[in-house]
C-alpha cells in the first residue's frame, strides 16, 4: 500500500500543472487578459496544445523504446518533470499585454511538452508497484488522488491570490502579479510533493527494470503489427480517438465556461473544484469497478455519459445546469483516463512498459492537434464557442464506435 500511495503522490503533484496551467486559471487568464479577445485566446491556445501533443506522438514511442533497453526510465522521470517545473514558473514573467502573447504560447508549449513526456515513464512502473488483480484499484487511486490534489491547489489559489485584498508576499493586483503569482506556486507544488516518489521512492525500483536487446523500431512494430493489426493496436487506435476530444474538452474547458457562459474568475474556480470533486468520486469507483466488470465496460459506459451530458451542454443556457452538467462530465472523465492506463498495463510485460506506454502516448497525441485544433478551427471560422466545442463530441464517438468493435479486451 506504501508503494501505491507513493506512486499515487505524484499525481497529486503534477495535477496542479494541467489544472492551474492548462485547462483553468491560466489558460482562461491567457484568454481575456493576453489574447485580444477569448474567441482567438481558445484558438490560439489550442493550437499550440494541439503541436505539443503531436511532437509528443512523435518523440513519445523512441524515447520509451530507448528507456527499456538502457535502464533510463527514473531518469527520464526525474529529467522532464524537473524542466516542466522550470518552465512553469517562467510564466511569472506573462504580463497581461498582448506583446507577450508569443512568449506566453513557447512556454506554456515547452512546459507542456515536457508534462507529457514524464507522464510516459511514470505511467510505465504502474506494473512494479501493484498486482496484476489490483491494477485497476491503484490506477483508479493514483487519479482519485491527483483530482484531490487539484482541489487543494485550488482552494489555496483562491484564497491567497484571487478572492482576497491582502495579498502575501507583497504581492498587489497590479498587472495580475496575483494571478502570474500562481504558475510559481504551481512550480513549488508540483516540485515538493513529486520529490518523495521522483527521489526516493522509486529508487526502489530501479534495479527491477531490466534491459532487452531487439531494434526499437522493430519492438514498436511488433507490440501492434503481427502479420495483422494486433488487439493493442486496435484499442490505441480507438483511444486516439477518444483522447483527442476528452483532450480538447480538458484543455479548452476552462476557456469555454468563461466565453460562453461570461464566468468571472471566482465563478471558474469554484466549477473546477466541483470538476474536481466528482472527478475524484468517478475515477475512485471507476477503479473498482475495473476490477470487477473490466477496463472496456468502464470505458465504453463512461463515454456514452460524457457524450450524453456534453451534448447537453450545447445546447444549455443557464448558468446553474451548465454548473450540474459539468459536474457529471468530471465524473466520467476520471474512469476513462484510468481504465485506459489499465489496458495497457495488464497487456505488456514489465520490460515492454516504456515502449507500451510510449505508443500509448502516441496514441492520446498523434492525433491531439486534432481535437484542439478541430475546436479552435471551428470556432475561429464560426465565432461559436459552443460550435467550435461540437468537435471535440465528434471524436468521442468515433473512439466509443471503434472500441465497440473490438472483442478481446477484459
Amino acid at each position: 500500500m506504501k508503494k501505491i500511495f507513493n506512486f499515487a503522490l505524484y499525481d497529486f503533484a503534477n495535477s496542479a500543472f494541467t489544472t492551474i496551467i492548462i485547462t483553468f486559471i491560466f489558460a482562461t487568464y491567457f484568454a481575456k487578459e493576453i489574447a485580444p479577445n477569448p474567441i482567438l485566446g481558445q484558438s490560439y491556445w489550442g493550437w499550440t496544445i494541439g503541436i505539443t501533443g503531436f511532437l509528443v506522438a512523435i518523440i513519445g514511442p523512441i524515447i520509451g523504446s530507448f528507456a527499456d533497453k538502457k535502464n533510463r526510465v527514473i531518469f527520464f522521470i526525474r529529467f522532464f518533470s524537473l524542466l516542466c517545473i522550470f518552465f512553469t514558473g517562467l510564466l511569472w514573467f506573462a504580463k497581461p499585454d498582448q506583446s507577450y502573447l508569443l512568449y506566453t504560447l513557447i512556454i506554456v508549449g515547452i512546459a507542456n511538452l515536457f508534462y507529457e513526456l514524464s507522464l510516459i515513464f511514470y505511467n510505465s512502473l504502474l506494473k512494479d508497484i501493484t498486482t496484476n488483480k489490483n491494477l485497476g484499484k491503484s490506477s483508479g487511486f493514483g487519479f482519485a488522488l491527483g483530482y484531490i490534489g487539484g482541489i487543494v491547489i485550488l482552494i489555496i489559489s483562491i484564497k491567497l491570490f484571487i478572492d482576497t485584498n491582502n495579498l502575501p508576499f507583497g504581492l498587489t493586483k497590479e498587472d495580475s502579479q496575483n494571478v502570474r503569482a500562481i504558475a510559481l506556486l504551481v512550480s513549488i507544488w508540483f516540485l515538493l510533493f513529486s520529490m518523495p516518489f521522483l527521489f526516493f521512492i522509486i529508487k526502489d525500483n530501479e534495479k527491477k527494470i531490466k534491459t532487452i536487446s531487439s531494434s526499437n523500431f522493430k519492438d514498436l512494430k511488433n507490440l501492434i503489427w503481427k502479420g495483422k493489426i494486433s488487439i493493442l493496436g486496435k484499442f490505441l487506435i480507438a483511444r486516439m480517438l477518444y483522447a483527442d476530444g476528452l483532450n480538447a474538452i480538458i484543455v479548452m474547458g476552462g476557456i469555454f465556461a468563461v466565453g460562453v457562459f461570461n464566468l468571472e474568475i471566482k465563478e471558474l474556480l469554484k466549477l473546477s473544484v466541483l470538476m474536481n470533486i466528482t472527478a475524484f468520486v468517478g475515477a475512485f469507483l471507476g477503479g473498482i469497478a475495473n476490477d470487477k466488470y473490466g477496463s472496456k465496460i468502464v470505458i465504453i459506459f463512461s463515454l456514452i455519459g460524457l457524450i450524453i451530458s456534453s451534448l447537453t451542454i450545447l445546447f444549455t443556457f443557464s448558468v446553474v445546469t451548465f454548473f450540474f452538467l459539468a459536474a457529471i462530465n468530471g465524473l466520467f472523465i476520471g474512469p476513462i483516463q484510468s481504465a485506459s492506463r489499465v489496458v495497457i498495463t495488464s497487456m505488456l510485460s514489465k520490460n515492454n512498459q516504456g515502449k507500451g506506454f510510449g505508443l500509448f502516448a502516441t496514441s492520446g497525441k498523434l492525433t491531439s492537434f486534432l481535437g484542439p485544433l478541430l475546436v479552435s478551427t471551428v470556432t475561429f471560422l464560426t465565432a461559436s464557442q459552443r460550435l467550435g466545442f461540437s468537435a471535440a463530441i465528434l471524436l468521442l464517438l468515433a473512439g466509443l464506435f471503434v472500441l465497440l468493435n473490438i472483442k478481446k479486451i477484459n
